[in-house]
């Protein structure tokens, strides 16, 4: 005996258009992206800065909490990074024996201030004083800008 099955062909147009309209979004999917990687073909990003292109970023003397001068003291905390040539191997490693001796200057240049005076303070007229500083000391380079990162009081 022979067995009939029967089924809705209702739920069957219904997969089936289903089925079509996912496989129709990938194919426009496709096509956009096809069109959008084309017209980007052409556009170049902008090339970085000249000065910036064999510069690295010196940031190992990490975040310096430091006490103020007041009474009960608070505490400054600061970060402070700058750029160095980065084929310059001498120099950089003059700077990564020297990073104890950074801390010990920056400490020495803002824990003489009470709450009040690093409140006033100059940021750019501090920069200029610690680039002086950490200058003065450095045998294999100079260093030519300084990048405070962290500068607050708690």
């Amino acid at each position: 005996m022979k067995r009939v099955e029967e089924r809705n062909p209702q739920t069957a147009q219904i997969v089936f258009k289903f089925l079509l309209a996912i496989i129709a979004l990938l194919v426009l999917t496709i096509i956009a992206g096809t069109i959008a990687g084309l017209a980007k073909r052409g556009k170049a990003a902008a090339p970085p800065p000249a000065a910036a292109l064999g510069e690295n970023i010196f940031s190992s003397l990490g975040a310096l909490r430091i006490p103020t001068a007041d009474p009960e003291p608070g505490t400054i905390v600061i970060s402070i990074a700058f750029p160095y040539d980065k084929s310059d191997r001498p120099f950089a490693e003059e700077l990564a024996s020297r990073i104890s001796w950074f801390k010990t200057t920056i400490t020495g240049f803002f824990e003489v201030l009470t709450a009040e005076e690093f409140d006033a303070l100059d940021i750019d007229a501090a920069k200029e004083e610690l680039l002086k500083r950490f200058n003065a000391e450095l045998r294999l380079g100079q260093i030519r800008e300084l990048y405070i990162t962290d500068f607050m009081r708690l």
